[in-house]
């Protein structure tokens, strides 16, 4: 059916003349076959939200039905490539503002090896082979989700198109890549109680605010206090399979850098490029604005797809406040009440809706995976009380505010220890117990008490100098610097300090407390705390720096002659 264009107002297209069709289904708009999604219906005429930049289509130009709603092409070849926020690949010179019209995928043939036999039963998420050549990571070949009985042809080891059949059940043919709606989440077989905690080789994230592997996390902060730099080194350093990276609203150039640096960082598990089994989602802010509206979707169903495979994903989306202004700017154009702020009502709904799709699952074929979502909110003027950063605290589980004040004071990264938490903390630390570190739980809280103890006495010594405080005061003030200094400040540039293995944050976290328990010792019986907190202790700051990222056993070989030198007069 062909119906007509009726208006245009920016990306809003009414169209008249296509009976029938539903909420959510996509159109082909004018002779350029624009993406356009129905966003409201009233009678035989509808209005579509359009995907791209709508200058030069006019009244009357024809409208084509889809038949499906707004779908990202899934197969393999995914990983190491970058693509607009409908997952249509960018390429050559002009990619930030024009995609290539190929799918994603779409166009090569792939190394197929069978692992079925033919005549068996299959149901959904059952393997039927492997492609060897779509990365470093093993690309399985599932029963799509819904198709199942017997397995009636299975083709043999080749190469097939991605859109050709290598297997046909019951009378279904499964091809290496398929169509999935992205709003609507893959389905699963059980969701499972979180576990293990995803390492992100930060200390201030691993020791003290984790998060789990299929939890969510938030990172609320303002201008200039270090969000993108914080979630890059999370993209670079994470344990998980897959990263998906959805640089939402972004500045190009920013994008441009974490392409450059992935390109050129060295993947520790295979030796290649860290690029390589990444996915980049980029949909920077000078492209069309409804199509940042479907991008994060768009992340989280390609972490969906290979969680499906059995791996492990994370999804990191920059920033969420941007994709926000684009149902705030959809909502006012379609004339939706606003509520706080401008924001649609249903603002917390889509967030929660979002933030909802990440767990650790058994999926439809039996392998465990998981999808962990971390999301950057860019409040305007830093100020954390408004709609999305409130919203957005609801739904997570982990919460990494970054502090102006650190920022400026050159402390990075600059998350706030007064102002983050974490839910899952007894079950991270029973999982470290389990896992041969028995007392991270502990020492999470001990740290966490001596910051709070720290910052309550910092403001005292403001008022009547730290000279004034009793000693063991004085040794708390020591033992929050100390823990700032040589624990939780990290530096990107460092070889040795960029990443931490979470050994390593043990060993130097119980490093500072051993010395801040000496020092409160020594004070109790009766040694002078100046002649303590005036102690050159550069030995203990730098070695985070002067260790290699998992040598924890070198920190505690500096841990007895920095304890003997207390002893000195």
């Amino acid at each position: 059916m062909i119906g007509r264009v009726r208006r245009v107002n920016g990306p809003l297209v009414e169209v008249d003349g296509l009976a029938g069709l539903a909420m959510a289904e996509l159109l082909e708009v004018g002779g350029a076959g624009l993406p356009a999604e129905v966003v409201t219906l009233v009678g035989d005429r509808a209005t579509a939200q359009a995907y791209e930049y709508t200058g030069g289509v006019r009244p009357g130009e024809p409208v084509r039905r889809l038949g499906r709603p707004l779908a990202a092409r899934l197969g393999p070849g995914l990983t190491g490539g970058v693509y607009d926020g409908l997952l249509r690949p960018l390429t050559g010179a002009g990619a930030w503002l024009r995609p290539d019209a190929t799918p994603a995928t779409g166009g090569r043939s792939w190394r197929f090896s069978p692992g079925a036999t033919e005549g068996a039963r299959v149901g959904p998420g059952d393997p039927l082979g492997t492609i060897g050549d779509a990365g470093p990571l093993e690309h399985r070949v599932l029963v799509p989700p819904g198709v199942h009985g017997r397995l009636d042809t299975l083709r043999p080891a080749g190469r097939y198109a991605d859109d050709e059949p290598v297997a046909v059940v019951d009378g279904n043919p499964v091809t290496l890549a398929a169509w999935w709606p992205v709003r609507r989440p893959r389905p699963y077989r059980h969701r499972l109680p979180a576990a293990a905690p995803l390492v992100t080789g930060q200390r201030v994230l691993d020791a003290v605010f984790p998060v789990v592997k299929g939890g969510a996390a938030a990172v609320p902060g303002g201008f200039g206090t270090g969000k993108t730099v914080l979630l890059q080194q999370i993209a670079k350093w994470c344990d998980a399979d897959v990263i998906v990276y959805v640089g939402c609203g972004e500045r190009g150039n920013e994008l441009a850098d974490v392409l450059a640096e992935l390109a050129e960082l060295t993947d520790p598990r295979t030796g290649g490029r860290l690029a390589d089994r990444t996915v980049l989602v980029a949909n920077t802010s000078n492209m069309p604005i409804m199509a940042r509206e479907a991008s994060i979707y768009t992340g989280v169903t390609v972490a969906e797809y290979y969680r499906d495979m059995g791996y492990d994903t994370v999804v990191i989306a920059d920033s969420t406040s941007r994709w926000a202004e684009a149902l705030r700017e959809f909502a006012s154009r379609t004339g939706a009440l606003p509520a706080e702020e401008g924001y649609p009502a249903g603002l917390a709904s889509a967030l929660a809706a979002f933030y909802e799709r990440a767990g650790r699952v058994t999926g439809l074929g039996g392998r465990e995976g998981s999808v962990t979502i971390i999301g950057a909110v860019s409040p305007p003027g830093g100020d954390l009380t408004e709609p999305v950063t409130a919203h957005t605290q609801r739904f997570v589980r982990t919460l990494w505010r970054l502090d102006r004040d650190l920022a400026y004071a050159r402390h990075y990264p600059a998350v706030s220890w007064a102002g983050s938490y974490c839910r899952d903390t007894a079950t991270i630390g029973a999982w470290y117990a389990g896992d041969g570190d028995p007392g991270w739980t502990t020492r999470s809280a001990r740290m966490l008490a001596l910051l709070a103890e720290a910052d309550r006495l910092a403001a005292l010594a403001d008022l009547v100098g730290a000279a004034a405080l009793p000693g063991p005061e004085r040794v708390a003030l020591l033992g929050g610097r100390l823990l700032r200094e040589a624990v939780l400040q990290q530096s990107v540039l460092s070889g040795n300090d960029a990443y931490c293995a979470p050994a390593k944050s043990a060993a130097l976290a119980d490093l500072v407390l051993d010395v801040v328990d000496r020092c409160t010792e020594l004070v109790t019986a009766g040694r002078s705390p100046g002649d303590l907190t005036d102690r050159d202790f550069s030995a203990l700051i730098r070695a985070r720096e002067e260790t290699a990222p998992a040598d924890a056993d070198a920190v505690r070989g500096r841990r007895d002659a920095i304890l003997s030198a207390l002893e000195l007069p």
